[in-house]
């Protein structure tokens, strides 16, 4: 005998809803939901970005860039 509950619904492995067994074949993802799972599995990557950003425009390269795009953006 299994020490683990054995569970009719398993996640769906594109947008993590859960699905009855019996329905995995008929089972359509919700675009929405689909797109807050995606959102979800970045979140580190999302929360790092500023880190990263901030890091990048503290470079020279990235100061560069800052000064060309000011420059580009003035009026002649």
């Amino acid at each position: 005998m299994s020490s683990f509950f054995a569970s009719r619904h398993m996640p769906c492995a594109e947008c993590g809803a859960s699905v009855d067994a019996s329905e995995r074949e008929e089972h359509v993802c919700d675009p929405e939901r689909l797109l807050d799972y995606r959102v979800f599995q970045l979140r580190d990557e999302v929360a790092g970005f500023e880190g990263v950003l901030e890091a990048y425009l503290d470079s020279p390269q990235g100061r560069f860039q800052q000064w060309l795009a000011e420059r580009e953006r003035r009026p002649p």
